[in-house]
């Protein structure tokens, strides 16, 4: 059965040539996504979603997840060149990877990643073919009890790794899961919160909240990016160079294999992310060695142990992304938004039905990390080059796309408000060091959650409490939380928490409490619960800051707004310009301004960056693609 499955996946390649192509396209995407500074996967699944809308589910599955995937294969190159890593997890890259290449080695290190990004992510791969059979009779058991747990435990265990500020994600989890009730209610056909809105409904659009919480606020960050210049490796890329560090892999075959299954293991644990799987297989690889105190100044081990983990752990987070609708990371939390976009339900289902998508994604791991290799041999000087954009330049086109994919998921104006809305709250969280992830939790498992939760109540009665699937996930959701308060007595909070966010979301659990108590049974029954234990939680927090002598503010919130002020009042004036004029011309003319103002580019390069945004909305989506484009509320 097993093998009918996979080789079922495998097929998907072979008898569909649009599947095929959707992976032959994405991994150079993916590499050279990579390969710019501050770019990293989730602006780049945000940046594919428009031409996606209307795609088979497979075809747009494996695109994504091939290019995610390879992210971090192109990764190394401006962390080994420049010193400069491209995303958060490949700063461990560069601990060794830099000095090489001043050393002149940096071919061996090149491909030193590149061997060892490969074998990471075929085992990440492989360790979830082989989970496949294990998780698969438990998935298949789950009822409605185990739904409603598992989108609680998804809740508390993505906050507690977040340390002392349990509280905190908590919170947040609770603003996503109050999120998901907006719109009509599934049980008894109530409209909540939606101030009287029509497009609110149907709910908030996934894609639109997902990219303003997590991918907003990495646009700002690239706004705020300059062009990192850095000297090439003296005589280039030599083949042998590269073949070196492809073979220092197989030298230290047993480390790659151990920082491989490092990484899979740490994104099997939600919330924990690349960062986490790329220091502590770095670490391993410093402690693990018989000379340690090289490390720092060019040990090839230093590149491939952080390189393989990066690759791998994309195998183990898709496991609980795909079977429990938790995702690994914030990463996997846009792919998660884009999944259900194109029509694939993340949950205990795909272990069933959706089992032969499961094994295709599979070997889309497998696929794109081979073909990555063949990507990066041939074009690893011309990606160098590319490794020196800005991420000031790449800004205005990230935000165009964003805003293309966004009225593309929900088909009316008001997304762009809703948008800029949930992007400021996404900025405060990350200025304020508020976990983001347990609200893509909430906001995704809350519909189902709510469901399953009457569904309980009708059939069992409290007693749904008692089933034995139900009770282990209650002790993981205890456990999660105890082991957050052992860390938080342990450690407690290192900066004090921003009293006006706080302010802030006691005052909107306050008011969901209100509006939620005017709902009649049952619609008022889960909403009621999530905003009273919001506030409470908001309260205690309060309370504790009044008791204790105040803490200083972390440094970065010392220095306030001011820093993200540019590229907000970028952001609104990209915003006021869709809103008013249409995705065309309010994009071409935004694109033309940002570049003669911020950028102070010619009027030539000026003209050019709006002509090709034109052509990109008239030519492609309005022309080609056929979909229907926002014209404004001045052109109607």
């Amino acid at each position: 059965m097993i093998l009918a499955d996979a080789l079922a996946g495998l097929g998907a390649y072979v008898n569909d040539p649009a599947v095929l192509a959707a992976l032959l396209v994405a991994v150079p995407l993916g590499v050279l996504a990579g390969v710019i500074p501050g770019l990293g996967g989730k602006l780049s699944i945000v940046m594919a979603i428009p031409f996606l809308v209307g795609a088979d589910p497979t075809v747009g599955a494996v695109f994504l997840l091939a290019m995610h995937s390879v992210i971090h294969t192109g990764g190394p190159i401006p962390s080994i060149l420049l010193g400069v890593p491209g995303s958060g997890p490949d700063a461990a890259t560069v601990v060794d990877g830099h000095p090489m290449a001043r050393n002149g080695q940096a071919g061996r290190a090149l491909g030193a990643a590149l061997a060892s990004s490969c074998v990471g992510g075929i085992f990440g791969a492989l360790v979830l073919a082989l989970a496949l059979p294990l998780v698969k009779p438990v998935l298949l058991s789950f009822g409605p009890p185990e739904v409603f747990m598992l989108a609680v435990l998804g809740i508390t265990f993505i906050a507690a790794v977040s340390g002392a500020r349990l509280a905190r994600g908590l919170m947040v989890g609770c603003i996503g899961l109050l999120v998901s009730f907006v719109g009509m209610d599934p049980i008894g056909g109530v409209a909540r919160y939606t101030a009287g809105q029509l497009f609110l409904m149907d709910g908030v659009d996934l894609i639109t909240a997902v990219v303003g919480l997590f991918a907003i606020p990495e646009m700002l960050a690239l706004m705020r990016q300059q062009a990192h210049h850095g000297a090439l490796p003296r005589g280039g890329f030599e083949e042998r160079g590269i073949l070196d560090g492809m073979l220092d892999v197989w030298r230290h075959r047993y480390l790659t294999l151990r920082a491989s299954l490092i990484g899979t293991v740490i994104g099997i644990i939600p919330g924990l992310g690349g960062d986490v799987a790329s220091w502590v297989s770095y670490g391993h690889a410093v402690q693990s060695s018989p000379r340690p105190g090289e490390f720092g100044k060019g040990r090839v081990e230093g590149v491939i142990a952080p390189e393989a983990a990066n690759n791998s752990k994309e195998g183990g987070s898709l496991l609980p992304t795909l079977f429990f609708g938790i995702p690994g990371s914030s990463g996997m939390a846009v792919l998660l938004g884009a999944f259900v976009t194109l029509g694939i339900t993340p949950g205990p289902s795909m272990a069933g039905q959706g089992l032969t998508l499961v094994w295709t994604l599979i070997w889309a791991l497998v696929l794109a990390n081979v073909l990555a290799v063949a990507v990066f041999l041939p074009s690893a000087g011309l990606l160098a080059r590319v490794a020196g954009v800005s991420g000031a330049a790449m800004f205005p086109f990230v935000l165009c796309f964003a805003l293309i994919g966004t009225y593309l998921s929900a088909l009316h104006w008001q997304t762009f408000i809703v948008l800029s809305g949930f992007g400021l709250l996404g900025v405060a969280l990350k200025h304020h060091e508020w976990p983001r992830g347990p609200f893509a939790i909430g906001l995704v498992l809350g519909t189902p959650a709510e469901i399953a939760l009457h569904q309980s109540l009708a059939i069992w009665g409290a007693s749904f409490l008692l089933r034995p699937l139900t009770l282990v996930l209650i002790a993981l959701v205890l456990a999660s939380l105890w082991q957050s308060l052992r860390r938080y007595r342990r450690s407690g909070e290192e900066h004090a928490p921003d009293r006006g966010l706080l302010a802030v979301f006691a005052a909107v659990f306050g008011l969901a409490l209100v509006m939620a108590l005017r709902y009649p049974a049952p619609s008022s029954v889960l909403p009621a619960l999530i905003a009273g234990l919001g506030a409470l939680l908001a309260l205690a927090c309060g309370v504790a800051m009044l008791r204790n002598r105040p803490l200083p503010l972390a440094p970065d919130n010392a220095v306030g707004w001011r820093s993200h002020l540019p590229a907000l009042a970028w952001l609104a004036l990209f915003v006021v310009a869709v809103l008013a004029l249409g995705l065309s011309p309010g994009l071409p003319l935004a694109l033309l301004a940002f570049h003669l103002v911020a950028r102070r580019s010619g009027l030539l390069r000026a003209l050019l960056a709006g002509a090709t945004m034109l052509v990109i909305v008239e030519g492609v989506f309005a022309g080609i693609l056929g979909v229907s484009i926002y014209r404004g509320l001045i052109g109607g």
